[in-house]
């Protein structure tokens, strides 16, 4: 396996951790949002300022945290399926973002934002679990030399 291979693997393994991290993070920040939206008034969601934080961080893990596991994923080269569970966590992070527009004006497809919230949770917490209790790097098993026979 070559240096870049190898750098990609650490490399996906940690964005991966924060990633899963940063959705937990939202599921936190979506709560206090909307609990802390003031009763009465004219505050809904569009423009409840307390929702900010989760749409600032929902911002960087939809499109710069999308772009970088599909980079990774794509540099470190993990076995197929691996390789196409890393690329469908890229593309639901990617579709998070634009359910989330889209929702403000199209509630049918605006409720498939917390399902798929669901979804990136579960998925990257399977990812990261799995990249830091593989015990090996991706790709070990076609790049190691063969098992010396014992002798005796």
């Amino acid at each position: 396996m070559t240096a870049l291979r190898r750098g990609a693997w650490v490399g996906l393994k940690y964005v991966t951790t924060l990633f899963f991290a940063g959705v937990i993070v939202q599921f936190f920040l979506v709560g206090y949002g909307l609990f802390a939206m003031k009763h009465g008034g004219n505050t809904t969601i569009d423009n409840a300022k307390s929702l900010d934080a989760h749409r600032g961080l929902g911002f960087i893990l939809s499109d710069f945290g999308a772009i970088l596991l599909l980079i990774l994923a794509l540099l470190a080269w993990p076995e197929r399926r691996l390789r196409m569970a890393w690329i469908l966590l890229a593309v639901l992070a990617f579709v998070q973002g634009i359910l989330a527009s889209v929702g403000f004006h199209h509630w049918g497809v605006g409720m498939f934002h917390p399902v798929n919230a669901l979804l990136l949770l579960g998925l990257s917490g399977r990812l990261a679990h799995y990249a830091w209790t593989s015990g090996k790097t991706a790709g070990a098993a076609e790049t190691a030399p063969p098992a010396a026979a014992p002798s005796g």
